[in-house]
């Protein structure tokens, strides 16, 4: 889906499609224009202008075509933490921290907004901080919200605060008001926004460990670093285990084992959904799921491809994808500040919980990637599979084959990609009231960032009728892509729904009042 963030020249707007933002400089992207080193592009922003996102251009009738304020500070998140990974030159978003980070900013968002609405609660204070009637203006839950974007943001982002500030400048308000007036709209954004930060301090992500979201359940892998185009089979222990890979000098590290048993919202315990354990090594069942991949790389069409880099983490995807499903919705369907204050609240509890979900799940099994336990599994052996970069379809020795996309640094089992997705696509069809999608994205020919060049030969349109089918493309890429298993995908997607389903009738109870 293409990302549309603000213009600097009112006149001239740039809009930045998802396939700019993947080759733009961190100083490039986004609604605050974040450059290196952690330094807005201008000591003071000019008025900002954004455009709506969507390509199909659907609206209810007599909607706005400015996005709320609660898109606007969404969309910053998001080119925060791209800015973020981009500058230390990381290929892979941390999609835990991200869905966290997503879910606290739109708590705070929320508990500010609930202050201004008839029934709805907040999550730290009810409804006892609920304003009267005569104060529940646009202009005042625009500014309480606002103000506690800006206080989680400049929490979650430091190195960014001029940027921050300027965003919240370019809307109006005040960034230095460090005292305002008692029950006024940025008291009322800054109280609840604390209550939310500091309650979230102790929910066991270790964010302010050293350094913050350092592991806290002690994870060892069972097998030695492996480095990536140079599988060496003798030094595998445990081949159906996971194993770290050193790319590019780089070792990973097993990305955030402790979301496993962190504090989850609407889920009753970390662990409240799970999978059927991966098939033993060696197996009928493992031989199977070795060779459908074997035959999936063999075979790949442009069309798997485009799928396969579409749905890459390269754009902080999960969660960023779903965000920008909700963005799209927000502005076919014409939302209010009311209606997105909800929505992007729930969805973001949605994608915070599935990434504790599916994250117990991997480590509780902690099982292999493709990566590893194909190359184990087939060495000696000749195979014929993609080659690499250009090169089609070759046969090799199987301890050389590899992923069509690079592999992230956590076990497979289940798929975070295919939990995330499932997870959006069911609270957005409960919240929406319909499973309808209608988003789709154009691939142009040769715009692969895996075969520059040539792939795909010619433009390939994704489409997504349904948020379902949305959710099932983005599990099935991460098989095309060969990071993951079948079984790891459409049980993850399942999970997901069952997430998602839980999630929306918890949120169901704050929007009511309950």
């Amino acid at each position: 889906m293409s990302q549309r963030p603000v213009s600097t020249d009112p006149a001239t707007p740039a809009p930045f499609t998802r396939r700019r933002v993947l080759t733009a400089s961190a100083a490039a992207a986004g609604a605050f224009a974040l450059a290196s080193g952690g330094t807005a592009w201008a000591a003071a922003a000019p008025t900002t202008r954004f455009e709506a996102e969507t390509r199909t251009g659907r609206r209810a009738p007599g909607a706005v075509a400015e996005p709320t304020v609660v898109v606007r500070w969404n969309q910053a998140t998001m080119d925060a933490i791209l800015g973020r990974y981009q500058a230390a030159g990381n290929r892979f978003g941390p999609a835990t921290v991200n869905a966290r980070i997503l879910a606290v900013v739109h708590n705070c968002i929320y508990d500010a907004w609930a202050c201004y609405d008839r029934v709805a609660s907040g999550t730290r204070f009810g409804g006892s901080l609920r304003r009267p009637r005569s104060e529940r203006t646009l202009d005042n839950k625009n500014e309480a919200v606002s103000y506690a974007a800006h206080l989680a943001l400049l929490e979650f982002f430091p190195e960014y605060k001029v940027a921050i500030d300027s965003m919240l400048s370019s809307l109006g308000y005040d960034p230095e008001l460090t005292s305002p007036r008692r029950y006024s709209p940025a008291w009322i954004g800054l109280r609840t926004a604390r209550a939310v930060l500091d309650y979230r301090h102790g929910d066991g992500a270790n964010q302010l460990g050293t350094p913050p979201y350092a592991d806290t359940t002690g994870y060892q892998p069972k097998n030695p670093p492996q480095t990536a185009g140079a599988f060496d089979p003798s030094i595998v222990v445990a081949p159906e285990h996971w194993s770290p890979l050193i790319v590019g000098g780089k070792l990973q590290k097993y990305l955030t084992p402790q979301f496993a048993v962190m504090k989850p919202f609407a889920l009753s315990r970390p662990d409240q959904f799970t999978v059927a354990a991966p098939p033993a090594y060696p197996s009928v069942r493992m031989t199977a799921a070795i060779e459908e991949l074997l035959d999936i790389s063999a075979n790949l069409t442009d069309e798997q491809k485009c799928i396969a880099e579409f749905w890459l983490n390269d754009d902080v995807t999960p969660p960023g994808a779903q965000q920008m499903w909700g963005r799209f919705v927000s502005a076919r369907d014409g939302h209010d500040v009311d209606q997105d204050a909800k929505l992007f609240f729930g969805l973001n509890m949605a994608e915070c919980d599935a990434a504790i979900g599916s994250w117990a799940v991997k480590l509780d099994y902690d099982f292999a990637r493709p990566s590893t336990l194909i190359p184990y599994d087939r060495r000696g052996r000749q195979v014929t599979v993609w080659g690499g970069p250009g090169q089609g379809t070759v046969t090799m020795d199987g301890v050389n084959w590899q992923a069509y996309v690079a592999v992230p640094p956590f076990p497979a089992t289940v798929s975070g990609h295919s939990t995330f997705s499932g997870a959006a696509a069911e609270f957005l069809r409960r919240f929406t009231g319909t499973d309808s999608f209608g988003d789709s994205f154009r691939f142009k020919a040769g715009t692969s960032t895996v075969e520059p060049g040539l792939t795909p030969h010619t433009d390939v349109v994704l489409t997504w009728p349904t948020f379902s089918e949305a959710a099932h493309q983005a599990g099935i890429s991460r098989v095309y892509g060969g990071m993951h298993w079948s079984f790891d995908n459409e049980p993850g997607i399942e999970m997901g729904h069952k997430i998602g389903a839980v999630v929306h009738r918890q949120a169901m109870h704050y929007f009511n009042g309950c």
